[in-house]
């Protein structure tokens, strides 16, 4: 897949109309995202994305969710696909250990939007620990999480993900990261107005 790249007001923009497609069709819809859309929306500016990973829609259904995002993408001539599923089978959502918090960034009409914590965020980017993909995200997740050790790093890691460890790219990369000047903790990006 190509992708779009979507920068957040981009973003903003599909998931508005996403909820006017499926408030049109009277569907109801629990939508969860997580990455770097996630991290646009709520923690910090982090330029573009590809895509919108989400998790499996409940209620509702992957189906509806999915033609309402195919209609958003025709009228924007953006990549069908921009609203991506495929994140729930990458082993990267914590199941086994702390449990993700959502925060809630919209809610009417039985269509519900949240992004996952910053917590949680950072966990699957450890997780996914792609170099220069992930690292500026790693860093200012750090910085948001109040993490400045890698012992800290390891057992917050941990938490998420109870008998793994980092594994040691994350390793190197958190550790080249906490080696480094203190990240300031990034500025919000502002409200999401959807």
């Amino acid at each position: 897949m190509s992708g779009t790249a979507l920068d957040r007001g981009d973003i903003i923009i599909g998931l508005r109309e996403l909820v006017a497609e499926l408030r049109d069709a009277g569907e109801v819809a629990g939508i969860r995202l997580v990455g770097g859309a996630a991290l646009a929306l709520r923690y910090f500016d982090r330029g573009t994305t590809q895509d919108l990973d989400v998790l499996h829609v409940h209620p509702g259904s992957d189906e509806s969710v999915a033609a309402a995002a195919g209609r958003v993408a025709w009228r924007h001539g953006w990549d069908a696909h921009w609203l991506n599923f495929e994140v729930t089978n990458a082993d990267a959502i914590p199941t086994l250990g702390r449990a993700i918090e959502w925060e809630t960034i919209y809610d009417q009409g039985g269509i519900v939007i949240e992004v996952a914590s910053k917590e949680a965020m950072l966990a699957m980017k450890l997780r996914a620990n792609r170099p220069g993909r992930d690292t500026r995200d790693i860093r200012l997740l750090l910085a948001l999480c109040n993490i400045s050790t890698i012992a800290d790093a390891e057992q917050f890691y941990e938490e998420f993900y109870p008998g793994d460890l980092l594994v040691p790219r994350a390793e190197m990369i958190v550790t080249a990261i906490l080696s480094g000047e203190p990240t300031p903790v990034p500025p919000s990006p502002g409200p999401v107005e959807i």
